[in-house]
């Protein structure tokens, strides 16, 4: 028996053909699907019965269609996994893996950035780098045949191809010695070092010739991995320069490595002992002259600062007075004198005046002393 069979029709006399698919002898009739509301009828095709959730097309968007508030999207899973031992084999599809503290893991290598190369024949040629993404190239050359070549290192901020813009000079550091250089002088051979350039800032940086008369110079421009390590600073070895003047010097064979000498004046105050509550008052001072010709020769060298000190065997107060006019005086600063262990009573001030005139002085204690003396010192540092 074949496929398909025949349906009558009494009022022709005959009927259509009805598709069949003959198993056995039996017929299985083939038969088209639809689908639709009522009323209506959309036919399947080969490629299947379409089965549409609404929230999973809600989740489905095309590319560079814009974001809409309340949009539907599929939640991604992760695996909590401890150690880093591997979960998949190669070429497995595998999922994100989280730590211990719900942190996804991932595995940081540095950047990876082309070299670019290419050959300078003539002068005026020139190899450049877009540098908008790391911090440092290394320059490096071969030369063939190389007669009369120099290259000046350059860098612009607003080049779109490595030729147009403005360019302006840059440092390069020589890979092998402690050198900074604008331009790599004149060569004709290939060095037997590299340039390390430091082009973070820059948009472009290029290597441009500015004498060349024949042969070959072929670049290579690397750049660094690290997107902002920096070039370290170049410093000049042996002897330092230093320029400016030198306003004091110290005595010749003296080598006092931070000390800077200063013009003074000591003074011998009093070495007379004291009653009990006596009190000593020393020579007014002006520090602004001295009657002396050894220092402070003139108003230019005002005393900067003052210094006294005062010994005894007994407890007393050291103390320092100022004027203004040299008439009124006024005590600024007092001070006990203190038990030095292996010695007697010892006591300091430091002044640094405001007012012209100072003197000092000492108040005895209750006791007799047997010995004092007093001294103080102007310094014009």
């Amino acid at each position: 028996m074949a496929d398909d069979i025949k349906v009558p029709d009494e009022s022709a006399g005959s009927g259509p053909v009805v598709a069949t698919d003959e198993v056995g002898d039996r017929h299985f009739q083939i038969v088209k699907l639809a689908i639709g509301a009522d009323g209506t009828a959309t036919l399947i095709d080969a490629g299947g019965m379409p089965v549409v959730d609404a929230n999973v097309a809600a989740a489905t968007h095309q590319e560079d269609v814009a974001h809409t508030s309340g949009d539907f999207g599929h939640l991604m899973l992760a695996v909590r996994w401890d150690s880093d031992t591997a979960t998949a084999n190669d070429g497995d599809y595998t999922v994100l893996k989280m730590d211990e503290e719900g942190r996804l893991k991932v595995s940081t290598k540095p950047a990876s950035y082309a070299a670019v190369t290419g050959s300078i024949t003539a002068n005026g040629q020139n190899v450049s780098i877009p540098c908008g993404r790391f911090g440092n190239i290394a320059a490096s050359m071969v030369a063939t045949s190389l007669v009369g070549h120099n290259v000046s290192f350059e860098c612009s901020n607003n080049s779109t191809n490595g030729t147009d813009g403005n360019w302006y000079g840059v440092q390069a550091v020589r890979s092998n010695a402690n050198t900074v250089e604008t331009a790599s002088g004149v060569l004709a051979a290939t060095p037997a070092y590299m340039w390390h350039v430091n082009v973070g800032d820059y948009t472009y940086f290029r290597v441009r010739a500015t004498a060349h008369t024949s042969g070959t110079a072929a670049y290579i421009l690397k750049p660094g991995s690290n997107a902002t390590e920096p070039i370290p600073a170049i410093q000049v070895t042996g002897t330092q320069p230093i320029s400016g003047s030198v306003t004091a010097a110290l005595a010749a064979a003296t080598v006092r490595a931070g000390f800077v000498a200063a013009a003074g004046i000591w003074y011998d105050d009093s070495a007379v002992a004291l009653a009990a509550a006596a009190s000593f008052t020393g020579t007014s001072r002006d520090l602004t002259v001295t009657a002396t010709a050894t220092a402070f020769a003139n108003a230019a060298t005002y005393a900067q600062e003052l210094r006294v000190s005062a010994e005894s065997d007994q407890s007393g107060t050291l103390w320092l007075e100022v004027s203004r006019d040299n008439t009124n005086w006024r005590r600024v600063k007092s001070v006990a004198t203190a038990a030095i262990a292996g010695g007697g009573q010892y006591a300091e001030i430091i002044h640094r005046p405001s007012w012209r005139y100072a003197r000092v002085g000492f108040t005895n204690g209750a006791t007799l002393q047997t010995r004092f003396s007093i001294g103080s010192l102007m310094v014009a540092l």
